[in-house]
């Protein structure tokens, strides 16, 4: 993204490699403080569920900060697109399961029953924040043909 951005040609192309490049540093900071965030809250339990955050912000980290300097090489390019895609799986599912746990018993998917769920004391929200971070770094990366 960044030589994209240093050799844009037009004000157009310097604009839209400028909004990737925002945005991948968006996507950067996301995948250091997300991560931050959870090791202060001690979601690092005994259970290994609550270590696939973590695993999936490594290489999350590693190939946006590789795609800011290198989005030509394939392998570079088919990476990171398989981490974002690992990033939305990850934030769905942990909203499910957040979800699934906040109802702690019998599952009534009620809405009133759905929106206690919610609000409970694992934060449902919380997980979307890695599909955010991955349809984040999804969209800087597409090219419109």
């Amino acid at each position: 993204m960044i030589p994209a951005l240093r050799t844009a040609q037009d004000p157009t192309r310097f604009s839209l490699e400028f909004i990737r490049t925002v945005m991948l540093l968006l996507c950067l900071v996301g995948w250091v403080m997300y991560p931050l965030e959870l090791l202060l809250l001690d979601h690092w339990t005994e259970a290994w569920q609550s270590r696939i955050p973590f695993f999936v912000a490594v290489p999350g980290f590693v190939f946006t900060l590789w795609v800011l300097f290198d989005r030509k090489t394939p392998w570079v390019r088919w990476a990171f697109i398989v981490t974002m895609w690992a990033s939305v799986l990850t934030g769905i599912l942990g909203a499910y399961f957040h979800l699934v746990w906040n109802f702690e018993g019998e599952i009534a998917w009620e809405f009133e029953a759905a929106m206690e769920a919610m609000a409970g004391s694992r934060p449902v929200l919380a997980a979307l924040a890695f599909t955010h971070m991955g349809v984040t770094g999804l969209l800087s990366i597409y090219r419109a043909r």
